[in-house]
């Protein structure tokens, strides 16, 4: 049977993982520099900036479930949401992968980033759809919670100047550990859905 907790601790841990990766922090780090920012002006924007994004995931999230539930009266969505989990691992992957090979610099992202929505939250709603609206509310507000949380510990330790080593890491090593855990809550959900 499906476990209520099971599904918020995935939703912290990846709104908590998503936000430590370096596109969501640096270019406001960047920014905060080049524009002069105190430090209180940085933490009142990453509050936003991690609302903003967890909003939007959550929003995201909820609409591909109501699209599903409501156009294609899926009333079951195991296998469904198991077919969505590899999927959304698959298209991370992916896109690590090209990015890798791209070699992108992370300067050259905007603040934009930080507010775009997160597809890897969808399959985590929509496993968790069985579960009731009551349930699904709380996973959307924690991982809100979170990736507000998430973002302001960030800013905060790497602002204080004792991990600068933060910014060397890279966005793929995240990305890798994303596509290891929705492949794992794939596995739970096919076992114990």
């Amino acid at each position: 049977m499906y476990s209520p907790l099971v599904f918020i601790a995935l939703a912290t841990a990846v709104a908590s993982l998503h936000m430590i990766a370096p596109d969501h922090w640096l270019p406001l780090t960047a920014l905060s520099l080049k524009e002069g920012y105190k430090r209180r002006r940085v933490l009142e924007i990453s509050t936003v900036l991690g609302f903003l994004h967890g909003s939007t995931s959550v929003l995201l999230s909820m609409l591909a479930l109501f699209v599903g539930v409501s156009a294609f009266g899926l009333n079951d969505l195991k296998e469904v949401s198991i077919v969505v989990l590899v999927l959304v691992a698959m298209y991370v992957l992916i896109n690590t992968l090209r990015e890798k090979k791209g070699s992108k610099n992370i300067q050259s992202t905007s603040l934009i980033v930080s507010i775009l929505p997160d597809p890897v939250l969808l399959p985590i709603i929509m496993a968790s759809y069985p579960l009731g609206n009551v349930e699904l509310t709380v996973i959307g507000v924690t991982f809100i919670a979170v990736s507000i949380l998430a973002l302001l510990v960030v800013l905060a330790v790497v602002m204080t100047g004792v991990v600068k080593n933060l910014s060397k890491l890279k966005p793929t090593t995240v990305d890798y550990i994303l596509v290891v855990a929705l492949f794992l809550t794939s596995i739970y959900i096919y076992f114990y859905g």
